[in-house]
């Protein structure tokens, strides 16, 4: 943590605090110049990591009374770091499950042996999950893993619903980096089906490659999401 920028290491204190429900809805914050003592740091610090929370609609401010925990958390997919799904969503009291409607072992397809640099016909796992969100459904999820480098996932049971945390805590695979695509597309009638939305209604599409620390590419896979889980990308200079 102390290599990190002073408002990161605040933005990540206040976000366990939002988590874990130390900070609730409704909560008022202390003010600039309570929290630049407390963290040793100057009022533009503290500004600069509540003005990220407040861009993510989980604090607003409020002219002459102070910054309060927002009354409704906003429900967004983070799109700028690698990790679990449910370290994506923007809120720390989602209740995130995953249906795994598809797991099998086949022969991968030409699109999927070429982004993972298989040779022809060679064997993936193939988990289509669908992820749901307080109850609603929010993303399908389509992944193709090389066999090699997990095999008995395709009869294992995923850690907590987590592909990423299951390759990692029983294979030992770290994903470093992936490249994704966005997109929009049309839900087909499978799509709407396991969305519990109209078919043809817009999705966001994303096609994502994810790389592991010494083992090239880990994961191709795609992911369709309704638009009400819009994606929340951090850009920096």
């Amino acid at each position: 943590m102390a290599r990190l920028p002073m408002y990161e290491v605040i933005y990540r204190d206040l976000d366990r605090q939002l988590s874990c429900g130390t900070l609730r809805p409704g909560d008022r914050l202390p003010s600039e110049g309570e929290m630049a003592e407390h963290y040793g740091v100057s009022r533009m610090t503290v500004r600069q990591a509540v003005g990220r929370l407040t861009d993510e609609r989980r604090l607003v401010r409020r002219r002459g009374a102070g910054t309060f925990v927002a009354d409704r958390q906003a429900t967004f997919r983070k799109v700028h770091s690698l990790g679990p799904y449910s370290e994506d969503i923007g809120r720390g009291d989602a209740v995130i499950d995953t249906v795994v409607h598809l797991r099998e072992v086949a022969d991968a397809p030409e699109d999927v042996s070429d982004r993972l640099g298989l040779k022809p016909r060679q064997k993936v796992i193939r988990l289509l999950r669908l992820r749901v969100v307080d109850g609603q459904p929010a993303a399908i999820q389509d992944s193709w893993i090389p066999y090699g480098l997990a095999p008995s996932l395709a009869d294992d049971e995923l850690i907590d619903g987590s592909l990423y945390r299951t390759l990692a805590d029983r294979f030992g695979i770290t994903l470093t980096w992936a490249e994704q695509e966005v997109s929009a597309a049309a839900a087909s009638a499978e799509q709407a089906a396991l969305l519990q939305v109209p078919p043809g209604t817009p999705l966001i599409a994303i096609t994502r490659l994810a790389h592991g620390e010494g083992t090239g590419p880990v994961e191709f896979a795609h992911s369709w999401s309704r638009p009400q889980f819009p994606l929340l990308i951090r850009l920096e200079r």
